[in-house]
């Protein structure tokens, strides 16, 4: 963390007198440029030190004589501000509607398994005051009913304290997409802390984690303060860049209210202030370790035994600050007048220092000494300090400390709370924001606004008895270590209420009026330095010898995207540089008559060329034999074999292993939590735009596009729209005897299935000892994660009360209605399949295994109970917004997750299915509710194979029939649509078109048979050689 320099109050605001150059023509000579804009700053000083000076000349005669400045409305007038001189903050979060849904929570009837869980995220664990805030915040938070825990960027010896706690400490790394191997769907909301964390803030707008509730705390301005260089020099790609991040997050919260409009460029409605940081005190002492008084006031030409007063105010300028300052040098002039020589010092003079804004040579600080000089003031004894010099310095130094902006503040100024962490005693205005800080003359001195008078007796009581400052220093000293700290985490505690979505499982927190009382007040400096000792002593003997870090992590997040953006922005000048040179170096030539010619001759010479050559490759196949097709097609893989050979090896393997387990993700989150080289594991991904590139990844999304190319349904069915999608046409995608499933979420929940289990497993199937059985690994009562450890609550034996509890108590009736539906059973059918509590556990998470042949009878019935569902409560979730299973929106999206969750233990214990759990991590085997215990028990009926299939070919005649038994029908969507009529109507079709193909056989082969044979135009007459010819008997031979 930075010192308070880079505060608001400290940092360089644009101020009285600040000017920026204005460059002039290039046609005038270097020296002449020089000289004007020497003479227009000479100039433009002079003008605004005089205006300033006349402006308090002028009320000369009216107020300065009259003695009373009256600019001021006192406590008793009104409290009419002039329009531009009051700015405050006002969030756009309510937490009134927080607190209406907290209480309608606390009046129903919950089953908690597990307290509400947070994460906080801390950019390092180095032992500073950003850590100190954190820890006292967690430390409240859990003593309202918070689990938390802590992830940091950066390790530090600051773990140890987390550790002792019993809070445990991950240690984040984030890639190149800021992708984390965080599951942040553990948690009921995430509180991140620093502008450090941005990288994690960018993460969490992935999926899955795009719902995730999130809380950036930004404790200082050092993005403010570059937000209006990166505007001047157009840097729209960098501020989109963080504008993208803290629109991610729900609330945006500071420590003070002048860092909202620090940021105001960056509001996107989500700005909250609590007031409170431990960041002044610390500052304090860590800037007392390295300077002391004697060598400010020597730095400041200051005597020792001299009297200082320094002035401090906000961090804003805004109209008519100048009366406030008129008025606090006229009371010190009548203090310097009262005192004379007998300050507390013994002597010497008593001197003002005014910290505004701008720099010490500013035409502000001219016009204040024009006020000083016009009040008789010695030269010198008024000074102005510009808010980039070293104020803590100035603040420490001081005897004693005065607030000199008397509007009404919104919270307790943060440079009031240093100079009492400092020991100086501060003199304040009698605000609302005061008196709940400052008992007068006890931590501090009060005056009423705006009464000159009154000022100047503070001072005079400060400067003129030293045991009373004294007094008043120690005690503002320590009220300063503490100040907010009780009210900081009951204010996160109404905000965490406002904003996050606590489920059915998650316990409700205790109730913030209730744990008030018992709330511990205070920073927890105690676990940090000892209290048996001076605090002062216990940290320069910790912070001493140590070199101080800050928050950054690297070169810290705002350097780092500064360069980034500044590369990206360089390379596309220089690309768009390249370009309009190399356009510029060619001839640009308009086409001729002739040369438009030539191009269209061209145009169709290719086009009968294409003609011709497709004309050819039909003749090819026509003549082609149904082996020389195959031929073809060999070739035609054999080219791309270089592509497909890396998934090409992966599916050799699976085909040759007994078992095959698909890992159901959404979104570019869930990557880490996936098998890479294991290919005993596929990924299957919910979403094509998400899948992972260069896998074999199965899409779900194409397998079934009906379904699943609506998020409605995606998001509504979470896991078993993956179980349908592998369903349908199973043989196509999946070719072993055993098929399983293990979300992405299993290895984030610790339930995932180790080497060693794998290998159990495997034998085990292999074997095949123990027939068509159920594994599963994640079960319902906590040993493998499921269930919070630390729940107070105890974890429901019925199978039935443990649906109920995480599906807001009405798992049965949902349950009910669903077998009624299914079955025509009558309306007063009330019954539900029995499911005994003998003491075994049931399945979760959908990681489970079992034979391929089983799985599609467990998919016959899982899509009839998802329609009879869906039918059963379609209207009331999507048209009237409302899921009766969960509370709140986030959750409502996934609306009959937690409700499927349990189908398969349904499933699998009637329709006698032997239920065996795997231990993942040792691969051990028990087996839960066995058979010899389920007689007379199990709805056999219901769930026989023989009943499903029945119930889906008559589902399949009335979809093919298109007997559609409601406007939304979703059952034909789940997956294939087949009975046996499809099959005969499939089987003529084939047939026809088998005749079809006979009878153009036979018809060509009739038509070759009845062609004429074409009769021989002549004989071919062979001519004799000499000597061979036969001359007929009586016939003379001629000689010539």
């Amino acid at each position: 963390m930075g010192s308070l320099k880079s505060r608001g109050y400290i940092s360089g605001q644009a101020g009285y007198g600040d000017r920026a150059a204005v460059p002039l023509g290039k046609g005038a000579g270097k020296a002449n440029v020089f000289r004007i804009l020497i003479a227009v700053v000479a100039v433009f000083f002079l003008v605004e030190t005089i205006a300033n000076g006349l402006v308090f000349l002028k009320m000369r005669d009216s107020d300065l004589q009259g003695g009373s400045l009256n600019f001021f409305t006192r406590a008793s007038e009104t409290k009419t501000v002039r329009p531009g001189d009051d700015v405050r903050f006002v969030p756009r979060l309510l937490l009134s509607r927080g607190k209406a849904t907290m209480a309608e929570l606390r009046r129903e009837l919950r089953t908690p398994v597990r307290p509400p869980s947070l994460a906080f995220i801390c950019p390092n664990l180095a032992l500073s005051s950003l850590s100190l805030f954190v820890l006292s915040i967690a430390t409240g938070l859990r003593e309202i009913g918070y689990h938390v825990e802590v992830l940091t960027l950066k390790d530090g010896e600051f773990r140890s304290t987390w550790e002792t706690m019993g809070v445990a400490v991950k240690l984040l790394k984030a890639n190149s997409e800021n992708v984390t191997t965080v599951d942040w769907l553990n948690y009921e909301g995430v509180i991140a802390v620093s502008l450090n964390t941005k990288s994690i803030l960018d993460s969490l707008a992935q999926e899955p984690f795009t719902k995730v509730p999130v809380i950036w705390v930004i404790t200082d301005d050092a993005l403010g303060r570059r937000l209006g260089k990166y505007k001047a020099e157009n840097s729209t790609e960098l501020i989109t860049d963080w504008i993208r991040s803290f629109k991610r997050a729900d609330v945006v919260v500071f420590p003070d209210y002048a860092l909202p409009m620090i940021y105001t460029t960056m509001d996107t409605g989500n700005f909250f202030v609590i007031s409170g940081s431990p960041r002044e005190v610390w500052t304090a002492e860590e800037y007392k370790l390295t300077h002391s008084r004697d060598s400010l006031r020597a730095q400041f030409e200051v005597h020792p035994d001299d009297s200082v007063i320094a002035v401090v105010g906000g961090p804003f300028l805004y109209n008519w600050r100048w009366r406030e300052h008129a008025l606090v040098i006229r009371a010190f002039t009548r203090t310097v007048s009262m005192l004379g020589n007998a300050s507390q010092k013994g002597g010497r003079r008593i001197q003002l220092f005014i910290i505004g804004h701008g720099n010490h040579s500013s035409s502000y600080g001219a016009a204040l000494q024009v006020m000083a000089d016009h009040l008789k003031l010695k030269n010198g004894t008024v000074r102005y300090v510009g808010a980039g010099e070293d104020v803590i310095g100035v603040v420490w130094m001081s005897d004693a400390v005065v607030y000199g902006s008397f509007r009404d503040e919104q919270a307790f100024p943060p440079i009031l709370g240093l100079a009492m962490s400092l020991g100086r005693p501060v003199i304040a205005p009698n605000r609302r924001a005061f008196r709940e800080q400052i008992s007068d003359g006890e931590s501090g001195v009060l005056f009423p606004v705006g009464d000159e008078m009154k000022l100047s007796e503070a001072m005079i009581r400060v400067l003129g008895d030293n045991t009373l400052a004294v007094a008043i220093a120690l005690t503002g000293q320590w009220k300063a270590r503490n100040m907010h700290a009780s009210n900081v985490s009951l204010g996160y505690g109404e905000l965490l209420e406002s904003i996050l979505e606590f489920p059915a499982e998650a316990a409700l927190p205790r109730r913030l009026d209730e744990a008030e009382k018992s709330l511990k007040g205070g920073w927890r400096w105690e676990m940090l330095f000892p209290a048996n000792t001076s605090f002062q002593v216990s940290f320069q003997s910790r912070m001493g010898k140590r070199v101080r870090e800050n928050d950054d992590v690297g070169s810290g997040v705002i350097d780092t995207l500064e360069v980034h953006w500044k590369l990206i922005n360089s390379e596309s000048r220089n690309f768009a540089e390249e370009i309009g040179s190399h356009a510029s170096s060619v001839d640009l030539e308009i086409p001729s008559h002739s040369d438009l010619d030539e191009a269209k001759a061209i145009q169709e010479d290719l086009v009968a060329e294409k003609i011709e050559r497709e004309e050819l490759e039909w003749r090819k196949e026509v003549v082609q034999t149904s082996l020389e097709y195959i031929t073809k097609m060999i070739r035609k893989t054999e080219v791309r074999k270089d592509e497909l050979k890396e998934r090409s090896d992966a599916e050799i393997q699976r085909n040759a292993q007994p078992l095959t387990i698909y890992e159901p993700y959404h979104g570019k989150g869930a990557w880490p939590f996936l098998h890479e080289e294991n290919t005993l594991f596929r990924g299957l991904s919910l979403s094509t735009l998400d899948r992972r590139p260069g896998d074999d990844d199965v899409d779900a999304e194409v397998r079934l596009p009906g379904l699943l190319n609506e998020t409605y349904y995606r998001n509504l069915l979470c896991e078993y729209g993956a179980f349908f999608s592998i369903a349908n046409r199973i043989d196509l995608i999946h070719r072993n005897p055993w098929i399983g499933f293990q979300p992405w979420r299993a290895s984030s929940k610790d339930v995932a299935l180790t080497p060693a289990a794998e290998v159990a497993l495997v034998k085990a199937i292999s074997t095949g000892r123990d027939g068509d059985a159920v594994y599963f690994w994640a079960r319902t009562d906590g040993h493998a994660g499921t269930w919070h450890r630390d729940s107070s609550v105890e974890h429901p034996e019925d199978f039935w009360g443990y649906c109920d509890s995480v599906n807001s108590g009405r798992c049965r009736e949902a349950y009910s209605r669903c077998w009624r539906h299914m079955y025509g059973l009558p309306t007063t059918w009330t019954d539900l399949p029995p499911m005994p509590a003998d003491g075994g556990t049931w399945s979760a998470m959908h990681s489970w295994a079992m034979p391929t042949p089983s799985f599609v009878e467990f998919m016959l019935f899982a899509r009839m109970f998802v329609d009879a569902l869906d039918a059963q409560y379609y209207e009331e979730h999507l048209d009237l917004g409302r899921c009766p299973f969960v509370k709140f929106p986030r959750e409502g999206q996934h609306c009959y997750c937690g409700l499927l969750d349990g189908l398969v233990n349904v499933w699998a214990y009637h329709s006698a299915r032997r239920l065996i759990y795997v231990d993942p991590k040792t691969g051990t085997m028990e087996e839960q509710h066995a058979l010899d215990s389920r007689h007379g028990k199990m709805w056999v009926k219901f769930l026989s194979r023989d009943t499903l299939k029945g119930m889906d070919e008559d589902l399949a005649q009335a979809a093919d029939d298109s007997d559609l038994p409601r406007e939304r029908w979703l059952w034909p969507l789940t997956g294939e649509v087949f009975w046996e009529g499809i099959f005969e109507r499939e089987r003529l079709e084939r047939w026809r078109l088998k005749m079809e193909r006979n009878q153009k056989q036979k018809e060509k082969q009739a038509l070759i048979r009845s062609r004429m044979k074409q009769q021989a135009i002549g004989k071919v007459v062979k001519h004799p050689r000499a000597g061979e010819i036969k001359l007929p008997v009586g016939a003379s031979q001629q000689v010539d």
